[in-house]
């Protein structure tokens, strides 16, 4: 019922495990590769700062008004 008096939302059934086409695991992954592989952080709170970061200025949504960069 909500979905019909919100039409601009729509439910997208994808497998259950699908990392190639959920984007939230590409975000995941991008994070991993440039910021928690093999960090040269000296504390916790430096690799906090470079993880938010990367969160604040990368979209797992290309074309998106969430961050600059695309994943």
């Amino acid at each position: 019922r909500w979905l019909k008096e919100n039409p601009k939302f729509r439910v997208i059934y994808q497998p259950v495990y699908s990392p190639r086409v959920n984007h939230v695991e590409r975000l995941w992954q991008a994070l991993h590769d440039t910021i928690t592989r093999n960090h040269q952080c000296r504390s916790m709170w430096q690799l906090l700062k470079k993880v938010r970061h990367f969160m604040e200025t990368v979209s797992p949504f290309p074309g998106g008004k969430h961050g600059l960069a695309k994943v």
